[in-house]
């Protein structure tokens, strides 16, 4: 009996169709796999990145309870959900995990701390009894500038997730937050004074199985004793190699492998199977763990890893060559290696070896930490369940199993990435084992663009800023080799409708453009392009905004002091007066309960305006707080809290 080494799962928990933050299509083809391009082949590289690949702890996240000193009790009872009946469950293959509902908002059996500047801190602890992890899924998500969100566990040295602000990372509303250790989730909001953010709802979390119960109702056996640990080998590959953990209707397992492009510039392009990561939706639940490696050979002691937050944009994928190809978030962590690939078919006899991580665990657990097969081709056209035309590879050492699934195929002698894992047996075994492999030659052709092409890599885009009644300013991440940017805008997210000037339109190599002419209170659609002079990327990921009514309260922001001497400095900002006649000033003081404050300034208009305040009498070698302060008859509106040190004498 063969098996995929995980199951098609064909429930997805967020409509694509939901989303204001959207990508294209990813690209597919018909089941031919004929290859009119010439073979290339491209060597590996390490990331010289000191990136943590967005990774942070309990301590080193400035989390707002630390910054106003709350007193917060993480073992008083929020929401309490009872042990799950393991008995009851019915798990697919490489399935850890379920989801249970709730309903949870700031208001539900919350601590909320007041802080001298009226802010709060409401804290809500949600714990799904007997869970290894959980995460949590938000909805309805839309905070007011300024405002945060954070997700973390219980332990001192628990992964933080966020700041997760305005409507999320996908602008949509709705995302997961990344799953944390332990089964207690800490959900840590800071809402400003008078601002009327709509906050967020939980409306599910994720239960990651403690491994009793998930042996109890999975048929999966034990990690194989032929499994050969990875770290006995020198393989570079070993650190592009990371276990994922993703949400499709339960939490999942698989295999993935960092993959390099011709520009080599570190762009996070990541392999792995469809059968895994098969739509967008899910694509933006897939968490990374990096280095989930022993030690030393046989140690039996786990290195450092590295935890990277959920998120990934779906570039190409298809069933039948069993592929899917991502485009990661986040950096990957200094160190990671990014694999080299040829596309040239590999013959039967060739030498190839396979790393991968078996079974259903994640760090902190020592039982799936990367392991290494090698063997030999014996099929160049082999069949399994849906996968078309792949190899079959039979093991002389180690083996795969559920858990390795999307796992990287490579070439013994030049260490090439020629394939993704696919099927295997059922159940996986040490006698005479065997496992089929997609060709990455076959799929090559749907992912060129990404990995081969003189032309730089797709932008991505970030959210909008100075957005008023009629304008906002469009920016975007720098590209490496580009030497400009096009920008569309829209008033449809398909990019029918054109805003009349912003077709293509060729900005320069810049990473921010000003979008004017605009009507109040109407939703927008913006995309970039990178190009050089051999060629234009793709699309960037699509960002929607919308622009504020004619009139209301103004918009302040707080910008970094200057003039920073011993007794006296500059105290900057910026005030949107939305129309209406503004007072605007500054607050600061050695706290932040201020005590002082700079004179009334008076702005008017539609555009966004400076504001500076020279203040002095200060004591030298001393921190100062301060923000901008903006009222009108529409309301009051403060800016974020920020901080400068006189000079000593």
């Amino acid at each position: 009996m063969k098996t995929k080494i995980r199951n098609f799962v064909t429930l997805v928990l967020l409509s694509a169709a939901s989303l204001t933050m959207l990508f294209g299509s990813p690209a597919t083809q018909p089941s031919g796999n004929a290859q009119a391009e010439p073979d290339v082949s491209l060597p590996g590289m390490f990331s010289t990145s000191s990136d943590s690949a967005g990774m942070r702890t309990r301590a080193d996240a400035a989390l707002p309870s630390v910054r106003y000193a709350s007193h917060v009790d993480l073992n008083q009872p929020g929401v309490t959900l009872e042990p799950v009946d393991a008995r009851s469950l019915t798990l697919e293959p490489n399935q850890v995990g379920i989801n249970r509902s709730v309903d949870v908002s700031p208001n539900t059996r919350a601590q909320k701390f007041v802080n001298p500047d009226g802010s709060q801190i409401i804290v809500l602890t949600i714990k799904s009894s007997n869970a290894s992890g959980i995460g949590v899924h938000f909805r309805n998500f839309s905070l007011a500038d300024g405002e945060e969100v954070y997700v973390y566990g219980t332990a001192t040295d628990s992964i933080v997730f966020g700041p997760f602000t305005e409507k999320g990372p996908w602008g949509s509303g709705e995302f997961w937050s990344g799953t944390v250790d332990g089964d207690t989730a800490v959900i840590e909001f800071y809402k400003k004074a008078d601002e009327n953010g709509q906050g967020f709802e939980i409306f599910e979390i994720s239960h990651i199985l403690a491994e009793l119960d998930w042996r109890l109702r999975s048929n999966e056996p034990d990690i194989l004793n032929c499994e050969v640990d990875a770290s006995c080998y020198n393989d570079p590959e070993k650190n592009a190699v990371a276990r994922i953990l993703f949400n499709n209707n339960g939490t999942f397992l698989c295999t993935g492998t960092l993959v390099n492009d011709l520009a080599q510039d570190g762009t996070p392009y990541f392999l792995t199977a469809n059968h895994c990561v098969n739509s967008q939706a899910v694509a933006q639940t897939v968490e990374a763990y990096w280095f989930y490696q022993t030690t030393s050979c046989n140690s039996g002691v786990l290195r450092t890893w590295v935890h990277s937050p959920p998120g990934a944009n779906l570039l190409a994928t298809q069933a039948s060559n069993d592929f899917s190809f991502l485009r990661l978030q986040t950096t990957p962590p200094g160190g990671a290696w990014f694999s080299g690939w040829t596309s040239t078919a590999q013959s039967a006899g060739a030498s190839v070896f396979g790393l991968h991580h078996p079974d259903g665990y994640i760090p902190p657990s020592i039982n799936s930490y990367l392991r290494r097969s090698s063997g030999s081709i014996m099929d160049t056209n082999f069949n399994c369940l849906g996968l078309v035309d792949g190899y079959e590879i039979t093991w002389a050492s180690g083996s795969t199993e559920p858990g390795s699934s999307g796992s990287g195929l490579f070439t013994s002698n030049a260490h090439y990435l020629v394939g993704a894992l696919s099927c295997g047996p059922a159940p996986p075994t040490c006698n005479s084992p065997w496992a089929s492999y997609s060709k990455f030659a076959n799929f090559y052709p749907q992912i060129r663009q990404y990995i081969y092409s003189g032309a730089p890599s797709a932008p991505i885009a970030s959210p909008a800023t100075f957005v008023t009644s009629q304008s906002f300013r469009a920016n975007w991440r720098s590209v490496n080799g580009a030497t400009g940017y096009t920008l569309d805008v829209a008033t449809n997210n398909s990019f029918t409708n054109y805003v009349a000037g912003y077709h293509n339109l060729n900005v320069g190599n810049a990473l921010s453009h000003s979008v004017a002419g605009l009507s109040p209170s109407t939703t927008y659609y913006y995309r970039v392009r990178a190009y050089n002079g051999t060629g234009t990327s793709g699309n960037s990921n699509i960002v929607s905004v919308t622009t504020l009514p004619p009139t209301g309260r103004p918009v302040v922001i707080t910008n970094p002091a200057s003039l920073i001497m011993s007794h006296s400095a500059t105290l900057n900002g910026a005030v949107y007066p939305h129309g209406l006649s503004t007072t605007v000033y500054f607050q600061y003081g050695r706290t932040i309960s201020y005590g002082s404050r700079t004179p009334n300034q008076i702005k008017t208009g539609t555009n966004y305006q400076n504001v500076t305040a020279n203040i002095s009498g200060l004591t030298a070698h001393t921190t100062y707080h301060f923000r901008i302060v903006g009222t009108n008859t529409a309301g009051i509106r403060y800016g974020t809290d920020r901080t400068f040190t006189t000079r000593s004498f």
